[in-house]
């Protein structure tokens, strides 16, 4: 299956920034010229064999010229995966491996890799398929791996900035929940849990709530997910907690482009750094 993707791709790549976003069943390619307003596009495709993920992704990028240009820059998005968070003042490059392993169990066959939150002063570490990586690390052009939490980060600083109140984060995809919590752009928390129902979301988001005392009625939550589930979750929370929100892209992500609203968020967070 080809890509939809603008003419203008091959004669500008150089100048544009593009992500493939490693899906659990499938991957999309995104892209975006800074330089040029209204540029962002998104492309998907998604698979039904059972054949593992590296050989489908071969097929994808044989079958996909455009995957192989040069461009600005490209990201490898890894999503759906375990990570953690390494202080620096505990992190051995050397010891990635015992790291991960220590806080999320076994990870044969995966390559574990480092994104630095230099702000934060912390290491995300997480797994990616072996043969996964070696094949995007031969096959594209200059690839940055990145996990797809790695842009929130700044993104969620920014906007507690300048609350006094903590500020609750929450990411619903794939029958996973990511919670995070910043306070005036400082770090307090972070944790991924399984979730396949909308008891299991209130359990984990209350206890969360309740194990770090925040407080329900100047605390706010603001969550970003399928709009299905949102529209369950948001009045079922909201007789708990007093403040709970959809959360809001910067104002400067709607001039990218169309295609910029059915794009996740954290893709979108990737191409406003640096801007």
């Amino acid at each position: 299956m080809a890509f939809h993707i603008p003419e203008i791709l091959s004669e500008e790549s150089k100048n544009y920034r593009v992500s493939i976003r490693l899906l659990p069943d499938g991957l999309s390619f995104s892209g975006y010229n800074p330089t040029i307003k209204g540029s962002f596009f998104l492309s998907e495709e998604r698979w039904k064999s059972s054949r593992p993920y590296a050989e489908e992704l071969k097929e994808c990028f044989f079958a996909n010229e455009c995957l192989a240009w040069d461009y600005q820059h490209l990201y490898i998005v890894q999503t759906d995966t375990d990570y953690t968070l390494v202080p620096w003042a505990f992190y051995l490059e050397n010891e990635q491996d015992k790291l991960l392993r220590f806080n999320c169990g076994e990870s044969d066959g995966k390559r574990v890799l480092a994104n630095e939150l230099r702000d934060e002063k912390v290491n995300l570490l997480y797994g990616m398929d072996h043969e996964t990586y070696e094949f995007c690390q031969r096959s594209f052009s200059n690839p940055e791996f990145v996990h797809y939490l790695y842009a929130l980060f700044p993104l969620w600083r920014e906007k507690s900035k300048y609350e006094l109140s903590r500020q609750v984060y929450g990411i619903l995809s794939g029958g996973r929940m990511e919670l995070a919590c910043y306070q005036q752009g400082q770090l307090l928390f972070l944790n991924g849990f399984e979730v396949h129902s909308l008891n299991e979301m209130l359990y984990y988001i209350l206890y969360v709530w309740k194990q770090h005392r925040w407080n329900v009625l100047s605390d706010p939550i603001h969550l970003l997910g399928d709009a299905a589930i949102l529209r369950e979750l948001i009045p079922a929370l909201s007789t708990y907690i007093k403040h709970v929100e959809t959360m809001v892209l910067p104002s400067e992500a709607y001039l990218m482009g169309p295609d910029v609203l059915r794009a996740p968020v954290d893709m979108v967070a990737l191409y406003l750094l640096n801007n």
